[in-house]
């Protein structure tokens, strides 16, 4: 997404203009005061990550000397949430992010400020065609995809080699080696993971046939709680609990992606968000490859993407259109490269210095080859806690597979009727 020093390429003109007094628009004219003189551009930004935070900052006050940024700090999940009731009382982020698995909800709810068929014109051969696809409804475009992500396999090469191990390529392998490696009694496991996450099991589920919403994702009716693929995927859940014997309630990020950075664990299921805590670790190497195949089978991930929006409650939408595309530039993607450790969605990585040399991100994005983006029909909010309490019971033992599953396509059903 190229742009012009100062000012956005999508707005730029109009923008130039308009701090002139000349460019039109509602009552309340971005950048310029009631009787017509030029006026101070306030920004807020709803972003996730002080270091992130900082850095854009500092990159946005150069870029665009006649504006100031504040920085509040705020989950991408709560973003809505919190949108829905400071914007109504004109307060809150003019520019946000979002999961993109929020967007349905946030064009249905009209919480999201349309940018119009031109701006995704600038995305387009740009940024990958799966993520583009998550912020496009009818023709127009409602945000931009920032950042990619997908779990993967995070190893510990040296932890490895001191047991005389290879890197496991399927779960037979980690049932092998957990045999040799595991001691109970001090905690010792091979592999780590949040099994109660949804998110993180699905390639477990998807490996053995599990369709959420059906083969194209997008049919509520067919969530497929109850089907044989998913009895079958939690019944492997049960064998992997042989192998950690921990309570799901235990399996927190610190007895998981703790436990790894201590060099304590040889194997975890994570994603690119843990890498800066990782990568400062002085005492042993690691590496980042693909998941371990189930039965032969590569299981599918949730590819997640994070999005950047503008308000529609803004009272300065020009000035922060311009500064949306200054983060998803390659000036802005850099940014949140290096600070949040993140992915950028983009198509050609040499435009991100050190993208292409970091062997961590290239291992995550390989196993983005085998990824889905998260389904985007409103239901899917729907989907996530019963499928978290579906993987605890049977994790933990308080329910069997079927009746975990039951459980599950019933509270879904009940859930998803409030709509």
């Amino acid at each position: 997404m190229r742009r012009k020093k100062h000012v956005g390429t999508l707005i730029g003109s109009c923008l130039t203009l308009m701090l002139l007094g000349a460019c039109s628009g509602n009552n309340d004219t971005p950048g310029v005061s009631q009787d017509g003189n030029e006026s101070h551009v306030e920004l807020t930004l709803w972003l996730d990550q002080d270091t992130y935070a900082a850095d854009l900052i500092q990159a946005l006050e150069s870029e665009f000397p006649d504006m100031s940024f504040n920085f509040q700090q705020i989950s991408p999940s709560e973003t809505l949430n919190q949108l829905s009731l400071d914007g109504p009382a004109n307060l809150g982020g003019d520019i946000f992010l979002l999961p993109h698995d929020l967007m349905s909800r946030g064009v249905n709810q009209n919480l999201l400020l349309p940018l119009g068929e031109s701006f995704g014109e600038l995305m387009k051969g740009r940024v990958p065609e799966s993520a583009l696809s998550t912020v496009s409804f009818e023709g127009n475009y409602f945000g931009v995809p920032l950042t990619t992500e997908s779990i993967a396999l995070f190893y510990n090469k040296t932890l490895l080699e001191e047991y005389g191990l290879e890197v496991a390529t399927s779960f037979e392998e980690l049932l092998e080696q957990a045999a040799i490696f595991n001691e109970p009694s001090n905690n010792r496991f091979l592999l780590r993971y949040q099994a109660g996450d949804a998110y993180t099991s699905h390639f477990i589920l998807s490996a053995h046939g599990y369709e959420l919403f059906g083969p194209e994702h997008e049919d509520p009716n067919q969530v497929n709680f109850n089907s044989p693929e998913m009895i079958a995927a939690l019944e492997f859940v049960q064998q992997i609990r042989e192998i950690l014997p921990v309570p799901s309630g235990d399996l927190d990020w610190d007895s998981t992606v703790g436990s790894f950075v201590k060099g304590e664990t040889p194997y975890l299921f994570t994603g690119p968000w843990t890498l800066s805590d990782i990568m400062g670790h002085p005492d042993f190497e690691f590496g980042v490859t693909t998941l371990p195949t189930i039965n032969g089978v590569q299981g599918t991930t949730f590819s997640g993407h994070i999005i950047g929006a503008v308000s529609p409650f803004s009272h300065h939408v020009d000035e922060a259109r311009a500064v949306l595309e200054f983060m998803a530039s390659d000036e802005g993607l850099q940014i949140i490269f290096e600070a949040r450790g993140s992915i950028p969605a983009i198509i050609d990585g040499t435009t991100i210095k050190g993208l292409n040399e970091n062997e961590y991100m290239l291992g995550i994005l390989e196993q983005a080859q085998n990824s889905i983006p998260m389904p985007l029909i409103p239901e899917i909010q729907y989907w996530w806690t019963p499928a978290e309490l579906m993987l605890k019971s049977v994790w933990d033992g308080l329910a069997t597979p079927q009746e975990a599953a039951d459980r599950a396509e019933i509270d879904f059903k009940q859930a998803a009727s409030l709509q």
